[in-house]
Order: C-alpha cells, then structure tokens, then sequence
C-alpha cells in the first residue's frame, strides 16, 4: 500500500517531525536573501538564481500555514482558533514594534528627539501591531540603500488575511470539505488570471484592489495557504512519494531558469510552481531531520524572522564600508548578521513567546502532546501543528 501523508502523520502522532528543521532552514534563507536586498545588490540578486528565494520562500511559509494550521481549526472553535493564533504571534509582533519604534529608532535617528517623538510617522509605527503597515521611522536608517526599519512586515496583513479566510471555512465549515476548499482555490486562482487578463480595462482603483487580492506577491501567498489546507484534507490520498519530490524539485530547477524575478506577481506560473513548492514543503516537514541540539531549546525561527531587518539594518548603518561592498559585503553581513537575528530570538522565545504558551495550555494540541516545558508549538509566521490523523 502507497504511504500517504496521512499515514506519516499517524506514525508521529500527528506531529510533522521535519517542520522543526523547516522553519528554521526557511527563517536562515530569507535573511540570507535580505543581506543582499538590504545592501543595495538587487540587481545582482534578481538577474541570479537567487532571485527563485523571493518567489519560494515565503509562499513556503504560509504553505506550511495552511497545511498545520487546518488541523486545529477542524478540532477548535472559532474563538479559540483566533485566540490561539493572536497568542503565538501578537505579543512577539509587539515587543519587535515597540523595540524599533522607543529604543532603536532613537538611538540611530540623526533627528532631533523632540522632532522624532512629535513626528506622525513615530505615531503610525504602532500601527503594524494591528497589521495596518507603515515602514518609516523619522530618519531612521535614511544613509542606508533601504529605509525601511522592517521590510519583512509587508507579511503581517495577508497573514491576517489568511486568519479572516480560514474563519470563513470554519464557519461554513468549508474547512472539512476538500471538494469545497479546492473548488475556492481554483476559482482564486482564475479569478487571478482574469484580473491579470483584463484587469485594465476596469476603473484603475477596482484594477488596484482586484489586483492586488488576487494577483500581487500577496495574493501568491493566499494560494499557497489554500493549497496547504488543502494538502492537509486530503492527507490520507496524497503519496508520501520521493517520486513526486523529485518532480516537484525538478519544477522548481526549471523555473529557477524558465522563469525571471517579474514573473513574483504573474498568476499563470503559480499552477505549476507553486503546488511544487507546497509538496516539496509538506514532505520535508513530514521527514525526520536531524537539528544542532540549540534548536531543541525552543523554536526561534518566528523570532528571527520578525526580528532580523532591523539588526541587518543597523549593522549597515554601523559599517557602510564593510556591509556594502558588493556581494562580499552581503556575504559578511549575513554571516554577523544572522548572530545577531538568533540572539534576539532566543531571548524573545524564552522571555516573551514561550511564557504565552501556557495560556494556550487547554486548547493546544501540542501543548497537550508535549507539554509547554518541551517546546510545544513550534511555530514561524501563524501556523499550528496538526491534530492526529
């Protein structure tokens, strides 16, 4: 009998053993590929094939979403779905943004205190708590090639997004209908196509708005958060295949090559890649992989995820001379850069997330399963580990 996901979700009690390596290895990649967006390399890094990490990584992220977090929100109610995600990643999100915005920013801003304090866009900065996105601070990283204080926010609303739509599939109880959920899927993912289509024959702000919910990066991210819901009901019918992990790492090669960094916001390529990348995702996070023992003292990969831009950002502004040479600088950056990013996430795993754990206690299937003291609930970006199977 052909091993499915289902049956590698059984023989672990529900708990994917590879998602652990996963985050993490994910969380690494992407501050690799910001040491170079950050340092003024962009066009080196779009005309390589490292540009396929912008593409990838990400929608892998909420791939993984979908897929872990479909466990729970078949087993939760509404409220304490919403509860759950709000305590794994608001708390966390809001120490980063009060950071930024009342310790960092005025220690690097050339601005006058006074101005900083009174100014709007300090005031505004507090918004991405609530996932409304406002990157500036005043004067605040403004000799570096990137003003941004945080250009790895720009995910927060479509994760909230992803939040407000499996919602709806609770409530509709969609989420427990595979047929449904790939019904919604194909129409997104046409709807995209037709927006790309003809989208600009429309009014230019309905363009906008269809545009960006149905063909931005964004809207990347939205399928590849219904594909993992998806991946997740039909557990038991999908192979568990290194056949199938070969193919889809072979579709990822060729659109490495086939494809270029403008194809990000094009929808066609999205039926092919993206499910790729969803397969490739759910079958390493369902393989045992060995991490350095570090990795067993918590899981630090939302931490360094939430928390690298900045650090990157202010090691530039420290030392131009070195962080911006081209591509070695980008290369040395990560190297001190990613110390850096773990360093803070340790701390904020042991001092801010891993405490919050215990007000999920009596609603965590992992808490349950493997205590709040054994780092339960490993998560990057809002994802949840599955329900037995």
């Amino acid at each position: 009998m052909q091993k499915t996901f289902g049956h590698v979700l059984a023989a672990h009690k529900g708990l994917g053993p590879g998602f652990d390596f996963l985050r993490i290895a994910l969380a690494f990649t992407i501050v690799f590929s910001h040491s170079f967006l950050l340092t003024g390399n962009d066009e080196f890094f779009r005309s390589s094939p490292l540009w396929f990490a912008e593409y990838a990584l990400v929608p892998m992220f909420f791939a993984l979403s979908g897929f872990l977090i479909a466990g729970s929100a078949q087993r939760l109610s509404l409220k304490n779905f919403l509860l759950n995600r709000g305590l794994r990643i608001v708390p966390a999100l809001a120490v980063d943004i009060v950071v930024c915005a009342l310790i960092i920013g005025p220690l690097v801003t050339p601005v006058a205190l006074s101005y900083y304090f009174g100014s709007a866009d300090f005031f505004k900065y507090f918004l991405n708590i609530v996932g409304w996105i406002h990157y500036s601070l005043p004067g605040v990283f403004e000799n570096n090639p990137t003003h941004r204080v945080n250009g790895a926010l720009w995910t927060v609303p479509w994760e909230i997004f992803c939040y407000i739509i499996m919602s709806g599939l609770m409530i509709t109880s969609i989420v427990k209908s595979w047929q449904k959920t790939a019904a919604l899927t194909a129409a997104f993912i046409v709807m995209g196509i037709v927006v790309q289509l003809y989208g600009h024959h429309l009014p230019y702000r309905v363009n906008l708005v269809l545009s960006t919910f149905f063909v931005s990066r964004g809207a990347q991210l939205v399928f590849a958060f219904l594909l993992g819901i998806l991946a997740y009901q039909l557990r038991e019918v999908i192979p568990h295949s290194r056949v199938l992990l070969a193919i889809s790492v072979v579709i990822a090669i060729a659109a490495i090559f086939v494809l270029s960094s403008p194809s990000i916001e094009t929808v066609p390529n999205r039926i092919i890649v993206i499910p790729a990348l969803v397969y490739i995702t759910v079958f390493i996070g369902l393989t045992p992989v060995p991490l350095p023992s570090v990795f067993h003292k918590g899981d630090y990969s939302y931490g360094v995820y939430l928390y690298h831009d900045p650090f990157l950002q202010i090691l530039i502004g420290l030392a131009p001379g070195i962080f911006l040479a081209p591509k070695v600088g980008a290369l040395a950056l990560y190297a001190i850069g990613i110390c850096a990013a773990m360093t803070v996430a340790v701390i904020s795993w042991h001092m801010i997330e891993k405490p919050i754990l215990g007000m999920r206690k009596k609603f965590s299937f992992v808490a349950k399963a493997r205590g709040v003291d054994e780092n339960a609930d490993t998560t990057i970006l809002p994802v949840e580990k599955p329900a037995k199977a």
